[in-house]
């Protein structure tokens, strides 16, 4: 003879859910991103230039003219090697001078 089982009223079979595929898709796209994020944020490699020539130049001109004494042309190379110096703290940033790079290199200004 057969059997029926009582349930009782709060052991009711739960159907087992899975993930549809919009969540697949929603889960792997932040996944993806967040992994591509974090390897330009920690890993790749950040180019910037720095015009030397450019800016000598225009600090001999100045000097030249009587704009600025050599005092001022010490203290304006010393900041401008403390701006280079705390830009490349960072390891992955990269610092070439201007003449060596021909585009898509982040320009620093030492002004």
């Amino acid at each position: 003879m057969t059997e029926e089982k009582t349930k009782a009223p709060g052991e009711e079979k739960k159907p087992k859910t899975t993930p549809g595929y919009m969540e697949i898709i929603v889960i792997t796209t932040l996944i993806v991103c967040s992994a591509i994020w974090g390897y330009d944020q920690f890993f790749a490699q950040k180019v910037f230039t720095f015009d030397l020539k450019g800016y000598l130049r225009e600090q001999t001109a100045l000097i030249k003219a009587g704009e600025m004494t050599e005092e001022q042309f010490k203290s304006n190379l010393d900041r401008t090697e403390a701006i280079l110096n705390a830009e490349a703290e960072k390891s992955n940033h990269v610092i070439l001078l201007k003449d060596v790079i021909v585009r898509n290199g982040n320009e620093i200004s030492p002004k």
